[in-house]
């Protein structure tokens, strides 16, 4: 995946995360009470089906049909292919994980901020609602990311001089995931700037109406 997604996460995030202390310098509140989406882990194509199903699910879904000159070309390119693909895929890892705690960060920080408001008598239904799209679309990216992952393993793991076929149709489906994640990161993109909107109405909102007392309520915590 190179660095294709990282060069975004300080730019997408960094605006929200100003807007995120101004507010709470505001807003204070005592423990949390709304419901809110969380960021979810999802599973692993790995953990549920075995290099073998996958590969003949990728053959099934591609179709494809490599001539000898093909075959013979994958067979004396691909350990050297696996090799590089193999230095790409932990620069990947090492990226992903530095975005998946800028997002879980932010989205705590979020989820806290929703609750203050609530407990302060403001309706934080329009945070709410854009807090619960971003993180969505978080959700989205991340799953997609695991498969991408996974093709990614496939293809450096599976014996390629034997199957050359199982490697190319890992490669592919692996290329199909990049473009899916852009999609992806632009839909994060998206909702952040809505999420943004709704954090500098709110702070306007509490602005204008500092005295509001907060609301003594009962529930459940997250």
């Amino acid at each position: 995946m190179k660095n294709f997604l990282a060069k975004y996460t300080a730019s997408l995030l960094l605006g929200a995360i100003i807007s995120v202390v101004v507010v709470f310098s505001v807003v204070r509140a005592a423990s949390p009470a709304t419901v809110l989406s969380t960021l979810e882990t999802p599973t692993s194509p790995e953990d549920i089906s075995t290099i073998e199903q996958r590969l003949a699910a990728r053959k099934a879904t591609f179709k494809l049909q490599l001539s000898a000159a093909d075959k013979a070309s994958l067979v004396s390119k691909c350990v050297l292919s696996q090799s590089v693909l193999t230095d790409l895929r932990a620069k990947d890892q090492k990226a992903a994980t530095t975005r998946y705690q800028i997002y879980s960060d932010l989205a705590k920080k979020l989820s806290y901020l929703v609750d203050n408001l609530s407990a302060q008598g403001v309706d934080g239904s329009e945070l709410l609602d854009s807090q619960n799209k971003f993180v969505d679309a978080i959700n989205v990216y991340l799953k997609d990311a695991e498969t991408y992952k996974t093709a990614m393993d496939d293809a450096i793991n599976v014996e390629c001089k034997s199957d050359p076929t199982g490697f190319k149709v890992s490669l592919l489906e692996a290329r199909q995931l990049r473009s899916t994640l852009a999609k992806d990161v632009a839909s994060i993109k998206s909702n952040l700037s809505g999420l943004k909107k709704s954090l500098s109405d709110e702070r306007q909102l509490l602005i204008k109406t500092p005295s509001v007392k907060p609301v003594v309520r009962t529930g459940t915590s997250q």
